[in-house]
This record gives structure tokens, C-alpha cells and sequence, in this order.
């Protein structure tokens, strides 16, 4: 009875993982991304295991078998991370590429490219500069909030497949001790569809002390992509809308993707 029970196994699996996809496919209970790492999970780590029990059943029988055993049994683990890569990649790529740190190339780089936004901005309030904050120095859009309020940084983009946005904001530390009320970093897109927000941060480092620093920030622009849009940085002056001060910087803003795969 046990060894029937053992010879079944495999097709009761087999049978469960069917009627969990049926079931989420008919009743939408679970997404189907899920459902995607799910199988693939199932899939992966069923041949895993059974490779690393062939392994294990065939080197026991050679000479120095019990060695042999166990380097096999520690390869197979050190596929474990691999293994769970490939999972993770084939389901949520950003989320593997944040996870993994894969290396990235810059596709496109906003300062060597600042002639493009250059034209449309009073030169008095946008220049290129270079920023030491806690020893971490960096190149910089300095760009100051206009007498309206606020200025805008506008870059035409063809946006690229798996292509993230990414920066450090701040404001100059030569601005910390002085007078005002910060600054407000906001990120836009616009496509057929119109104006998109996509990011929007409130820096005061003259009142809090956590914002005396680099601040990253990170934005995918997975549902652009294949799109010809305008990208655009947007600074504000504080909510009391006092411009003292107001020295914003952009650091070393680029659109970067996964250099492999």
C-alpha cells in the first residue's frame, strides 16, 4: 500500500497543481503572476530534489562514495540561489534586478545631456555643478525654483525596455544655516495620455536634520516603455512658498537598465 501510495505521489501533485490553476483561473482568487511562481517554483525544485537524490543514491555505491555524497549534496545547495534567481527573474525582473544588484548601463544621462532642457530654462536658475555631502561627492543639476514657484527640467525620451530612473536629490549644504523652507522634488511624465506623477519629495534640511544628506531615488518606467515621452524634474519652493535659498540639486540623474541578461 505505502509504495503504491509512493508511485501515485507524483501524479496527485500533478493533480493538485492542475485544479489550483483551474480554480485561480476561473475565480481570479490569486493572481496569475502568483500563479506563474507557483509552477515554476514547483517545477524547478522537483527536479532539484530529485537530482539531488540520484546523486546521492548512485555515489553511495562508489568507492569514497560517503565524499562524493556529500560535495554533491553541497552543489546542490549552492544552486539554491540560482535556482531561486531564475524564478524571481522570470516573474518580477525588478524586483531580481533590486534584489541582485545587477550590474546596470547608463542608456541615457540627464547632465550630459542638460543642452537638450538647457534653452527653455532662465540660465540664472539652472547650471551644472559638483556637490560634497558627508564626503560623497557628485555631479549636480543646480536648479532653483522660479519666481512663479517652480522650475522645470523637460528631456524628450524615447523610454527603453526594463529602464529605471534614478538620482540623489538634495539641496546645496552651503544652504543648510541660511534662511527658507526647503524644497519640493517632484518627478512627471507625459505621454498621449497626459501629465503622470511619479515621484514627489519634500526636502527641508535647514529644519531637519535627517534630510542634511543624499537622498536616492529609484522609479521604473516599466509602462512607458516603447513610448517617445517628455521626462521632466520639477523643483517647488517650501509650502510657504519662501525661495530663499532654494539651491535643489539633481545628483547624477540617468535612466539605467540591467547590463545582463
Amino acid at each position: 500500500m505505502i509504495n503504491r501510495l509512493r508511485q501515485a505521489s507524483i501524479w496527485l501533485l500533478i493533480a493538485g497543481l492542475l485544479s489550483v490553476t483551474s480554480a485561480t483561473l476561473i475565480t481570479g482568487v490569486i493572481p496569475i503572476s502568483a500563479l506563474v511562481s507557483i509552477l515554476l517554483t514547483w517545477i524547478i525544485l522537483g527536479f532539484w530534489g530529485w537530482g539531488l537524490r540520484r546523486g546521492w543514491q548512485r555515489l553511495s555505491s562508489q568507492p569514497r562514495g560517503k565524499v562524493k555524497r556529500w560535495l554533491w549534496a553541497i552543489g546542490c545547495l549552492a544552486l539554491l540561489p540560482a535556482v531561486f534567481f531564475i524564478i524571481l527573474w522570470s516573474v518580477r525582473p525588478d524586483l531580481a534586478e533590486r534584489q541582485f544588484h545587477l550590474p546596470q548601463s547608463v542608456v541615457y544621462d540627464f547632465i550630459a545631456n542638460h543642452q537638450v532642457t538647457e534653452r527653455l530654462v532662465d540660465p540664472a536658475l539652472f547650471k551644472v555643478e559638483r556637490w560634497n555631502i558627508a564626503g560623497d561627492e557628485r555631479q549636480v543639476l543646480f536648479v532653483h525654483p522660479a519666481p512663479g514657484g517652480s522650475t522645470a527640467l523637460m528631456y524628450p525620451i524615447k523610454v527603453q525596455s526594463r529602464v529605471t530612473f534614478r538620482t540623489s536629490i538634495a539641496v546645496a549644504p552651503q544652504a543648510w544655516a541660511e534662511g527658507g523652507d526647503g524644497v519640493a522634488f517632484s518627478v512627471y511624465v507625459e505621454d498621449d495620455a497626459g501629465f503622470h506623477l511619479l515621484y514627489s519629495q519634500y526636502v527641508d534640511p535647514k529644519h531637519q536634520q535627517q534630510d542634511q544628506r543624499w537622498l536616492p531615488v529609484e522609479i521604473s518606467l516599466a509602462e512607458f516603455e516603447e513610448k517617445l515621452v517628455r521626462f521632466i524634474l520639477v523643483v517647488n519652493s517650501g509650502p510657504a512658498g519662501d525661495r530663499s535659498y532654494d539651491w535643489a540639486g539633481w545628483g547624477e540623474p540617468r535612466l539605467e537598465r540591467p547590463s545582463w541578461p
